[in-house]
């Protein structure tokens, strides 16, 4: 925790040696020579303090273009500096601690850290002896076809005619960008789709 101008000046007069010149009073010669010492020190310790949020890019501000320049381009090709303080924090934290995987849960959390919520459906191949009526029937290669779903979409439009006006479209929506994410680091032998019904 740092300290202020006044505990240091104190702790500096404090340490002075013993003796009748050396007047440890805030009113002295000495006192005025250490309060721009004290100063410094204490903005130094301030900004010490201050860098242990700049760790972590979810909480960097001072340090977040650090972060950036570190990981390098955005390889889905998105414009940081059109993005919000949050977004961007998100981004790069999302890349920062990307270590990989190929699970379900890999990807739900890869998602979770940009502030998305999806569920995963995969196929399993239906075989004779396992099938119930009523359940579909899933061949091969369709095992390896994965559904995202991405419920939660607060920019999803839909005309209306009293309230439409010409040139509107009838329907609108606005697709995830952490659709490339997930097509960028799903594994190479399967294909991935995206669902934007409810969950």
């Amino acid at each position: 925790m740092s300290r202020s101008e006044d505990q240091i000046l104190e702790e500096l007069l404090s340490e002075l040696p013993p003796g009748w010149i050396w007047r440890r009073d805030r009113d002295s010669v000495i006192a005025a020579l250490l309060t721009p010492l004290a100063a410094g020190i204490a903005e130094m310790e301030a900004v010490a303090e201050a860098m242990l949020l700049e760790v972590d890019p979810r909480d960097a501000s001072a340090c977040l273009t650090d972060f950036e320049r570190v990981l390098g381009p955005d390889p889905c090709g998105r414009d940081t500096s059109t993005m919000s303080l949050g977004d961007r924090r998100q981004l790069a934290h999302q890349r920062w601690t990307a270590r990989g995987g190929a699970s379900r849960q890999y990807f739900i959390n890869l998602a979770a850290k940009r502030g998305v919520t999806i569920t995963i459906s995969e196929n399993l191949v239906t075989y004779a002896g396992e099938l119930e009526c009523g359940e579909e029937l899933i061949e091969p290669p369709e095992q390896f076809i994965w559904t995202v779903h991405l419920g939660d979409l607060s920019d999803e439009t839909l005309f209306e005619a009293d309230e439409g006006q010409a040139g509107d479209r009838l329907y609108d929506l606005t697709i995830s960008d952490i659709e490339c994410d997930i097509r960028r680091l799903k594994p190479a032998h399967t294909e991935v789709v995206f669902d934007y019904g409810s969950l």
